[in-house]
């Protein structure tokens, strides 16, 4: 009936409002029997924030409790007009209105005791229809126990109850079953024990599902929430480091006191002969050498390059936006030291010389060495992905064709009949499945040449009313096995386009693919152009689901799906609209999308107007 997948969505995240501390005890928490924080306060904390999912997972239900009223069809087979049936139908209908009672009037996160006792009400009740169905027959022993099966699965996995609640009603439905079906003549006492060992496995494992699944998710909530007050901790951290920079640069008195208590490395060089006239500790601590030796040295010692002169004199010269040299040195004990030295040209007892000052930046030089591998090796793999997949092409149709080609052939009995009938059906089904992977492959191998760079277009002149018509008729079967109407809306006399025919037909056949699929039975799907003065637009028109301005980005990336879930609703590989995008690109023009939840989509393709063969004719006129 719903999903018992992720704790909240994006939305909700940004919404959980956070204690100012975490208790004890961190992201390992006691838990309840039932998977429910042991801490009153935090779990009403995840309950307010998870409560938008609750009330979403109650409506999603409603679809199901109409397949239940729907069910008296069936009654009406068995019983025909009789008191029971009629009976039943007042209760399965009572169902599809008592089943709203828990958004209209308890939907408030403060009704939420209300809302729960009205979600408990809900499940004994329509149990209590199905109960009323056993008690009259009509249908076997075994067919009870499995529609109660299905009953108390859903219960479990489908309903947004508290455990504890779902446990009392699902033992009480059970316990008025097994009474019930003790009284058929056909229940032995071995079906009997049977039929009551699977309904206790039922309760066990859908307790200990629900416990389970409890806990994930409450686990992720308090990782949220240990992640944003570590955030929090770590800007206080960086505001109060800042201050103490503010703090220290504002209390330096002198020159001297500076340089001699500076914790990076800083000389004096002569800017003559390279003597060292005057090094603070950490200089010489890095150099080896005590204070009164400092004079005597030759700075052009610790440089492994020979050009130092010029170095110096360059990093001296007065910029503003001048970066440091990066230098290698040889440190006190002979290794080798990367450090950012940076120059400034002073006077210094009179004489002139060079401040100069040292940033050791070995193990960022080290990361940033192993970083560039990294992206090199990255950049080479996945060009190798591409120019592989691109390179495959022929390797992975020509035995797909193979496949199609003699499945077709025993499916059509080319060569004379196969006997059995179902070998013709194994046939068929084994050509439907090497065309939907065929299709499949060739969007992945047009992806792959279009990202490696080999994706070469054939450009010729044809009327744009030809290529619509062509990508409507190969989607019509799948517009009418839909109920959906797909409408054209072209300019005249017709359009002549100087394009690629097999690339645009397969971005219009994408797009029109989309809309189908997300539209409701009875919906239009709508194919416009028009003609500008910047070229043509060709719009893709639904009424479906629509899609939120924040996943728009990710539609259009590739194997991207925004349901992204095991249980999503819709099939697809994520390929159409970035492999239709790319296409559009490759003609000079553009794909965006404009859509709103709940009200539809428009794909807009703008093509330049060097594409429209009339426009080029004028223009070369010119």
């Amino acid at each position: 009936m719903g999903r018992q997948g992720g704790l909240v969505e994006k939305s909700a995240v940004a919404q959980i409002s956070v204690p100012a501390k975490l208790p004890a005890g961190g992201v390992e928490r006691a838990y309840l029997w039932s998977g429910e924080f042991a801490d009153p306060d935090l779990e009403t904390h995840f309950r307010n924030a998870s409560w938008g999912e609750t009330v979403d997972r109650m409506r999603s239900i409603q679809p199901c409790v109409l397949l239940f009223a729907a069910w008296s069809l069936v009654d009406y087979y068995i019983f025909g007009l009789s008191p029971i049936f009629f009976a039943l139908l007042a209760g399965r209908l009572g169902a599809v209105v008592i089943v709203r009672m828990p958004i209209v009037f308890f939907a408030a996160r403060e009704s939420y005791k209300a809302f729960y006792a009205s979600v408990s009400f809900v499940q004994a009740y329509i149990f209590s229809v199905f109960l009323v169905l056993v008690g009259a027959g009509g249908m076997t022993a075994a067919d009870h126990a499995l529609g109660a099966v299905i009953f108390l699965a859903a219960f479990y996995f489908g309903t947004p109850n508290r455990l504890v609640y779902n446990l009392l009603i699902s033992l009480l439905s059970t316990a008025g079953l097994v009474a019930l079906l003790a009284t058929y003549p056909e229940m032995t006492l071995q079906s009997f024990i049977t039929t009551l060992s699977l309904l206790a496995i039922v309760n066990g494992v859908g307790v200990q599902s629900v416990r389970v699944a409890s806990r994930l998710r409450r686990n992720t909530f308090l990782t949220l929430m240990h992640q944003r007050e570590t955030n929090e901790q770590l800007t206080k951290e960086i505001a109060v480091r800042q201050e103490a920079q503010r703090a220290v640069r504002a209390t330096e008195e002198s020159f001297q006191s500076i340089f001699l208590a500076a914790p990076l490395p800083l000389a004096l060089v002569d800017t003559v002969t390279f003597r060292v006239m005057q090094a603070n500790k950490a200089a010489l601590d890095l150099f080896g050498l005590r204070e009164s030796e400092a004079s005597s040295v030759d700075a052009r010692d610790f440089f492994v390059d020979d050009v130092v002169r010029d170095q110096l004199s360059k990093a001296a010269v007065p910029q503003k936006s001048r970066k440091p040299l990066e230098v290698c040195l040889q440190g006190a004990h002979g290794e080798i030291i990367w450090a950012h030295i940076s120059a400034a040209l002073i006077r210094f007892h009179g004489l002139p010389a060079y401040l100069v000052g040292l940033q050791d930046v070995t193990a960022r030089h080290k990361e940033a060495e192993a970083l560039r591998e990294a992206r090199d090796q990255a950049t080479a793999a996945n060009r190798s992905k591409s120019e592989f997949l691109a390179n495959m092409s022929h390797e992975l149709r020509t035995p797909l064709n193979a496949i199609i080609g003699f499945s077709e052939a025993l499916e059509r009995e080319l060569f004379g009949p196969v006997g059995n009938p179902r070998y013709r059906e194994y046939a068929e089904d084994i050509h439907d499945s090497g065309v939907h992977l065929l299709n499949l492959i060739n969007d992945i191998l047009d992806l792959s040449k279009i990202e490696a760079g080999h994706f070469n277009l054939h450009e010729e002149e044809v009327e744009l009313d030809h290529i619509v018509a062509s990508a409507c008729r190969i989607v019509r079967p799948r517009a009418q096995q839909a109920s959906i109407r797909v409408e054209t809306s072209l300019p005249t006399p017709p359009v002549v386009l100087l394009a690629d025919e097999r690339a645009l037909k397969q971005v219009l056949i994408n797009l029109i693919s989309n809309a189908i699929k997300f539209s409701s039975d009875g919906d239009a799907v709508r194919v416009e152009a028009n003609i500008d003065a910047d070229g043509l637009r060709i719009a893709v028109i639904d009424q479906g689901i629509g899609i939120a301005a924040d996943d728009i980005p990710k539609a259009l990336e590739p194997f991207t799906q925004i349901d992204g879930t095991l249980s999503r609703s819709h099939e697809g590989t994520g390929l159409g609209l970035p492999l239709a995008k790319h296409l559009a690109e490759l003609h000079g023009g553009s794909l965006t999308i404009e859509s709103t939840p709940g009200q539809g989509t428009t794909v807009n393709v703008d093509l330049p107007a060097d594409c429209l063969v009339a426009r080029r004719a004028r223009i070369h006129a010119v």
